[in-house]
């Protein structure tokens, strides 16, 4: 996507040039007898107000009107003047859309991490799920990381291990891989318990996962890595209900 710095130069050739609609008068559109060119619109104090186009190579002329390429470059040229325009301004509208998505987006994510710190389980749970939308975001990686190795109730636990390993990622797995290498007997089984529920039904989604895994053992983080390991172990004894036809 271009730069504020690059629209501003953009607007700033488009303000240089020509004022006026710039119409592109044709002759292989309709013949009049003379040469294509681009009119501007509406007329200036100069009675004939138009730009004509010649093809130059090596200082010889190669194309004179009617010809269909130079017709085409003059349409192009002609048409830029009001496309641009409003291509920048749209630019400029999704620009400023996506930045309020992004500001909403940042708020829902500051909410649900307070959330995450309830002192009710059940907000944290809902926190886990919540959370698990947002895995593209650096920063949450650590409250989902926490929750998933939540101290004061497994089903936390178990909830948001569920919600980022339904993601089907890689960055899914990698979350649970790092809480499977220091957790507890307790938070194990939860987690365990949360693998077999999401990949015990699709074959498809447990052989994807067992292949995400066996290249997370390469991890240059030696707790993604050993998490991994024991990740791997748990989907390999999965014997998934549906296999393709």
């Amino acid at each position: 996507m271009p730069t504020e710095e690059e629209l501003d130069s953009m607007e700033a050739r488009i303000a240089a040039a020509s004022v006026g609609v710039w119409v592109p008068v044709l002759e292989t559109r309709g013949a009049t007898g003379g040469a294509s060119c681009i009119q501007i619109a509406p007329a200036t104090a100069v009675e004939d107000d138009e730009i004509y186009l010649s093809r130059f190579i090596n200082g010889e002329q190669v194309q004179v009107s009617p010809d269909s390429q130079l017709d085409a470059d003059l349409d192009f040229i002609a048409s830029a003047r009001q496309d641009m325009p409003r291509l920048i301004a749209e630019v400029r509208r999704l620009r400023a859309l996506l930045q309020g998505d992004s500001d909403r987006r940042h708020a829902a994510f500051v909410a649900l991490r307070e959330l995450g710190r309830s002192q009710d389980y059940r907000d944290r749970a809902d926190a886990g799920r919540g959370l698990a939308a947002f895995t593209d975001m650096q920063e949450a990686l650590g409250p989902l990381l926490e929750l998933v190795l939540d101290p004061g109730d497994t089903f936390v636990t178990r909830v948001t291990a569920e919600a980022v390993l339904r993601r089907m990622d890689r960055i899914g797995l990698t979350i649970v891989a790092s809480a499977m290498a220091v957790a507890n007997s307790n938070h194990s089984d939860w987690i365990h318990t949360a693998i077999v529920d999401v990949f015990s039904i699709f074959s498809e989604d447990r052989d994807k996962a067992l292949q995400m895994c066996e290249e997370m053992l390469q991890d240059a983080d030696d707790r993604v890595a050993l998490g991994a390991r024991q990740l791997h172990d748990i989907l390999a004894e999965i014997d998934p209900a549906l296999r393709p036809a």
